[in-house]
Formats: C-alpha cells, sequence, structure tokens
C-alpha cells in the first residue's frame, strides 16, 4: 500500500485478469466502482501512463483495463511486478488514492457490471 494520500480511505482495486490488468476505481461519491473510469474523451493522464507502459488503456466496461496480453500477462513473475511497479504508483498519484491488490475472484465480486448494488 503506498503513503497516504488525499482521499486515503479510497482505494483503487488491481487484479490480473481476462489476460490484461485491471484496475478499479471507487467513486468519491457514493459507494462502488465507476461503472465508465475511462469513457469516450481522453484523459491525458491516463494515456500517459499507458504510454510509458507501453500498452493501451480502455475503460468502458467497469474497470481500467491496461491491454498488456500476453507479453506481460503471461510472462514472468518479475515481468508483471515490473508492469505493476511501473502503472501502479502513477495510478495513486493519478487519482490521489492508495491502492492494493485483489485476487481475480475478488475482482469479478467487486466489478460494477457483475456486482449487485454498486
Amino acid at each position: 500500500m503506498s503513503q497516504t494520500v488525499p482521499h486515503s480511505h479510497l482505494v483503487l482495486l488491481y487484479s490480473w485478469a481476462a489476460s490484461n490488468f485491471h484496475v478499479l476505481v471507487p467513486k468519491r461519491r457514493g459507494t462502488g466502482y465507476l461503472s465508465v473510469p475511462y469513457g469516450h474523451h481522453p484523459i491525458p493522464g491516463l494515456d500517459a501512463i499507458a504510454d510509458r507502459a507501453g500498452v493501451d488503456v480502455t475503460g468502458l466496461d467497469g474497470a481500467l483495463c491496461f491491454e498488456c496480453g500476453g507479453r506481460v500477462f503471461h510472462g514472468s513473475d518479475a515481468v508483471r511486478s515490473a508492469f505493476v511497479a511501473q502503472v501502479v504508483p502513477a495510478l495513486e498519484a493519478h487519482y490521489g488514492m492508495a491502492s492494493r491488490e485483489v485476487t481475480e475472484t475478488d475482482f469479478w465480486r467487486l466489478h460494477p457490471q457483475f456486482s449487485r448494488g454498486s
């Protein structure tokens, strides 16, 4: 977990799921997670994070999806750790939130398109 940040009660949740790296972004008001964390308009901060990692980022389907595919998803633990070390601190700074990894099961359980009442 990162240092204390302005929205420290909110935590980004990340997981390796569906052959990519996904991040649930909590709502600043209300409960649950954003159903569209990256819509149809560019978000320069997120684009810069994805560019530095050499991947694309999308977010219309309930989570940020860093489309790393086989190169990283099926890579060694060291490759995955390096990807997390590059992306997660930048996301924490962008959103002003801490983060933590969750299991793929918890990711889908909390995902706004699949969970109840979010």
